[in-house]
């Protein structure tokens, strides 16, 4: 056992029940018929403390019976923290760091090679005449304000003046509140279209490069490394919350690698966050035009078009569903399917109505209980075939039904 190894708490000892272990416990016996896990605990605290001395076959043999009494999910956790790699896995690992280091000495060998080869022009030194010119920040904090104009004073009618309120026009009045209304509402759709337009100028400046990265003239190994970097941080911003900052860091990742179906998905994921249902549709397609078989494009593009069913997209998609379903079935939407055969109906029974005495009221009764049962039986008959049916009223007299079958 290795040095470090001693101060792993394997059995979660800092966790146990505090119990008083005396030095009878301290036996093969004792340990083996143990059940109490607790107890069990308290008596290695005690041997590896070396309060009683330091007995390694007795702390082995609570270690054993501690894993025979231990639940299987602890018994498990305890085995998968005490494995050591094998050899192979050791050999594995290390040809997998020896191949990384490889491949990072390749590309730090292209990207000084294509630095000495650069004839980009690079920026002035600070404070010098020559430097670009400050960055102009487009402020996004415009709020809606309700445009009322000024100096425009209404002259109010006196509440006992009723010469001038009989000259009042209500019909004019009403119509110039209407038109204010319509003015005011006209001038706050203004204003959120103009902070819609700042905003996007915005974006569309935060993803632009600076002037002193010229992408064309970056290599191959230079503008793959500045793309996996911009990802990640596009990655790092999107699991904090910081969507814009993601969508920024995507947006120059691609113009490094504008190759990416990955980052095209990413950004479409980024987008579906904000609800802009129609760019995370065109992030998706441009994701599968890459890669067609890229399979988290087709499920943003998916959530894309439930979002936002009234899109264009999804009725072409539809329509060429129906007809690979055509192509695959055979079978036309439009044909409706066919109904099974009916089985043939029973023959048409017709009855005869005979009047009957009030001698027998039972009889009667019975009689009357068939005839409403035959009755209704030939309604359903007729309903089959779309007959109309004989419909009978039971009245006083009672009426007693004969079946004649026809030949």
């Amino acid at each position: 056992m290795l040095a470090h190894e001693e101060a792993v708490d394997y059995f979660s000892l800092h966790k146990r029940k505090s119990k008083d272990v005396d030095v009878e416990m301290l036996d093969y016996e004792y340990v083996a018929s143990c059940t109490d896990v607790d107890v069990l605990k308290n008596i290695l605290v005690v041997l590896q403390s070396g309060k009683e001395g330091r007995y390694p076959p007795l702390e082995a043999a609570v270690e054993a019976r501690l894993m025979e009494v231990l639940p299987p999910s602890e018994t498990q956790r305890i085995l998968r923290m005490k494995a050591r790699p094998s050899e192979t896995d050791i050999h594995s690992e290390a040809a997998s760091l020896t191949a990384w280091e490889a491949q990072m000495a390749s590309r730090s060998a292209e990207l000084d090679a294509a630095r000495k080869l650069s004839s980009r022009s690079l920026p002035p030194p600070r404070g010098g005449g020559n430097s670009a010119a400050p960055t102009v920040r487009i402020s996004t904090k415009g709020d809606v304000v309700d445009v009322k104009p000024k100096g425009e004073k209404k002259n109010t009618i006196h509440a006992y003046d009723w010469r001038a309120w009989e000259k009042f026009d209500v019909d004019a009045a009403e119509r110039e509140l209407d038109m204010e209304d319509e003015r005011r509402q006209d001038a706050v759709r203004q204003q959120k279209e103009e902070l819609a337009a700042r905003q996007a100028r915005k974006r569309l400046d935060d993803a632009a490069m600076p002037a002193s990265v010229d992408v064309a003239a970056m290599s191959a190994a230079e503008r793959e490394v500045c793309a996996g970097l911009e990802k990640q941080k596009g990655n790092e911003a999107f699991r904090v919350g910081e969507n814009d900052d993601a969508i920024r860091a995507y947006s120059r990742s691609l113009i490094f690698d504008p190759t990416s179906a990955v980052v095209f998905a990413n950004r479409a994921l980024v987008h579906l966050k904000l609800k802009n249902f129609s760019t995370a549709e065109d992030d998706c397609t441009m994701a599968l035009r890459r890669d067609p078989l890229y399979f988290k494009a087709w499920s943003h593009f998916e959530a894309a078009l439930r979002l936002e069913p009234q899109s264009r997209e999804i009725q072409k998609l539809l329509q060429k569903t129906k007809e690979k379903k055509v192509d695959v079935d055979g079978i036309p939407p439009a044909c409706p399917p066919q109904a099974p055969p009916q089985p043939p109906a029973a023959p048409f029974q017709r009855f005869e109505i005979l009047e009957v005495d009030d001698d027998d009221e039972k009889e009667e009764e019975v009689t009357t209980r068939g005839a409403i049962h035959t009755a209704e039986s030939s309604a359903r008959e007729a309903a089959r075939r779309d007959q109309p049916a004989t419909r009978v009223v039971a009245e006083k007299p009672f009426q007693r039904f004969e079946i004649l079958e026809d030949e």
